[in-house]
């Protein structure tokens, strides 16, 4: 990068308010939120349960939109999900019942339409990463919780995304798995 040019934030989050309930009456769960996250950089956001930590993380990842304000995620405004670009793992494993850990973990890759052999591939390594090589097969039901929530974390990283968004993924995890996770 040239001397003096300024680069754009990869996450912009300018005047951000949304309001949960009919009409815009009801609760306010974030009021006016401004942050600028640069590549490459790692934010936590730390608040009491309900204060909003969630309903930003959904916004950041397109899964809903700001009452108002505006979402931009590499320039782009965040106006639904963007797979190669956000990668969300939320506090609950929701893995899709029908697929095994493995496709549950090449499942964004599907959606991209890349061809199943590389797919499974990539979800292999994402499982070997994460310590679960083993239960590759396995349905979700087979699963410890540990485990599904790892399937989970594999998912989120599978596509190797620019933005790697983490709604507490290791809550359900027990010390040991998240202190070799955290590495």
């Amino acid at each position: 990068m040239e001397a003096g040019a300024v680069s754009r934030p990869l996450v912009a989050i300018r005047a951000v308010s949304q309001r949960f309930g009919a009409d815009g009456a009801g609760v306010l769960a974030l009021d006016r939120v401004d942050l600028e996250v640069p590549d490459g950089q790692f934010v936590t956001v730390v608040g009491p349960s309900g204060c909003g930590k969630s309903t930003l993380l959904s916004l950041v990842a397109g899964l809903r939109q700001p009452s108002s304000g505006t979402v931009l995620c590499d320039g782009e405004p965040m106006t639904a999900p963007m797979p190669r670009k956000v990668g969300m793992v939320f506090q609950e494993a929701n893995l899709l019942p029908w697929l095994s850990a493995v496709d549950n973990v090449a499942f964004p890759l599907k959606l991209r339409r890349v061809p199943r052999r590389e797919r499974l591939d990539a979800a292999r390594r994402m499982l070997e990463l994460t310590g679960l090589s083993g239960a590759a097969d396995h349905l979700p039901h087979q699963l410890s919780g540990g485990m599904k929530q790892r399937v989970a974390i594999a998912r989120g990283l599978v596509q190797n995304p620019a933005v790697l968004l983490m709604d507490e993924p290791f809550a359900s995890l027990d010390e040991q798995t998240r202190m070799v996770l955290g590495d």
